[in-house]
């Protein structure tokens, strides 16, 4: 190898280009023509020198391998084109095997946790975190490390579900640090993935917030005890304490927030069997319920806008207990997105929310509809209907229609 002469030859950054192309070639097909287009001086004269042709124009170039192998050896610069190449820049490495031979390290290291994820029903979520790479970033690409992750949040999803246990706990438990399961963790990712893939009946068909992906597993974050929700007349067997408060505060028709923390440590027991509940989107419905009906109302819930974890606790647990569940909200384009999102999360019938409905209310102002319009998942006739209205009905115009729904008999 003579090394001042290969520099001279192949060597500087006017020809970092054309070694990076010999040398993917010599990767991919070990030898054969290479085909340069828009090549400059400096390219072509080292070519040209190289190979002993004369001086050509133009801006394409074609070299062959075999040929420029031969020359190097024959004047005794390299022993072959690769070792020259080897010795200007440093060992050919073929990035598509070398991508090749990791994919196939990280599936196989995946696989390995199969057999522990099965009984969870977790297989998909492995094979997604394959595809996605997910594991692999979390791990920066270190093997030994990815192994640690995936035991250490298997551990935690086999801990799930718990009963109102706070994540600093779980956490503590699982890992052995209260923070462990912190946004932000690599731990947290994948459990908090695993939990929103398998938020209803092992797919995930809404986007749930963090709040309700762990109320969802039982989990409290903070406390929760400023994730809420409004309710009226909900029925509850008497019992336990909790149970008792509530079982009062239905007879008297007095609304009641219930936090996320009371529904996940104190689940209440439900008396809602083929029973109508109904759900409303602003608070003020349930509040002249609560003045106008009294003991006469039928069981209501506000969700105050976009339900929060506490909300969809609630409704998670009196869907269980195989309650009737009916929802009501504003004409227009936020209230068709929350509608939309609980009726796929839940089997909820859409109470007075079709373009019938809304014709019948012609009559009444609003204010100019704001936003993207979306399509309704449960009326494809009320996007066009709203649109051509153009003004939004807000729950507050119906509220003397929707109690007379509300009162029972």
């Amino acid at each position: 190898m003579d090394l001042e002469r290969l520099q001279r030859l192949l060597g500087g950054p006017e020809l970092v280009r054309l070694r990076q192309k010999l040398a993917r070639k010599c990767l991919r097909d070990g030898g054969g023509q290479l085909s340069l287009n828009r090549v400059n001086e400096a390219e072509r004269a080292a070519v040209e020198r190289l190979l002993g042709r004369a001086p050509r124009r133009g801006k394409s170039l074609s070299v062959d391998l075999e040929a420029m192998s031969r020359a190097l050896s024959r004047a005794g610069v390299a022993e072959d084109l690769r070792a020259a190449l080897e010795a200007l820049d440093g060992p050919l490495v073929d990035d598509r095997a070398r991508r090749e031979a990791e994919s196939l390290t990280w599936t196989a290291l995946i696989d390995g946790f199969r057999e522990r994820a099965e009984p969870l029903g977790l297989v998909d979520w492995l094979e997604t975190l394959q595809a996605s790479g997910l594991l692999k970033r979390l791990a920066a690409r270190n093997e030994r490390y990815g192994v640690t992750l995936l035991e250490q949040a298997l551990d935690v999803l086999e801990r799930l579900p718990v009963q109102g246990l706070s994540l600093s706990a779980l956490a503590a438990e699982c890992l052995g640090d209260a923070h462990g399961l912190d946004a932000g963790r690599p731990v947290a990712a994948l459990v908090r993935r695993a939990l929103a893939r398998h938020w209803r009946g092992g797919v995930a068909r809404v986007d749930p917030d963090e709040r309700s992906i762990w109320a969802h597993a039982g989990v409290l974050m903070g406390g929760d005890v400023t994730s809420a929700v409004l309710t009226l007349r909900l029925p509850v067997r008497p019992g336990r304490v909790l149970d008792e408060a509530l079982s009062r505060y239905c007879h008297q028709a007095e609304p009641s927030w219930l936090t996320l923390r009371q529904l996940l440590r104190h689940p209440p027991a439900w008396d809602a069997a083929s029973r109508d509940v109904f759900v409303c989107e602003n608070p003020a419905v349930l509040a002249e319920a609560a003045e106008r009906l009294g003991a006469d109302g039928a069981p209501l819930i506000a969700t105050w806008g976009r339900p929060g974890a506490a909300v969809l606790t609630l409704l998670e647990q009196l869907e269980a207990a195989g309650a009737v569940l009916h929802y009501h909200g504003d004409f227009d384009w936020a209230g068709i997105s929350i509608a939309n999102a609980l009726l796929a999360r839940f089997v909820m019938r859409p109470w007075r929310m079709g373009a019938d409905d809304l014709l019948g209310y012609a009559n009444l102002g609003g204010k100019p509809l704001a936003g993207r319009p979306l399509e309704a998942r449960w009326d494809p006739e009320l996007r066009a209907a709203l649109e051509t209205r153009g003004r939004a009905v807000h729950e507050e115009q119906l509220i003397d229609i929707l109690l007379g729904d509300l009162r029972v008999g």
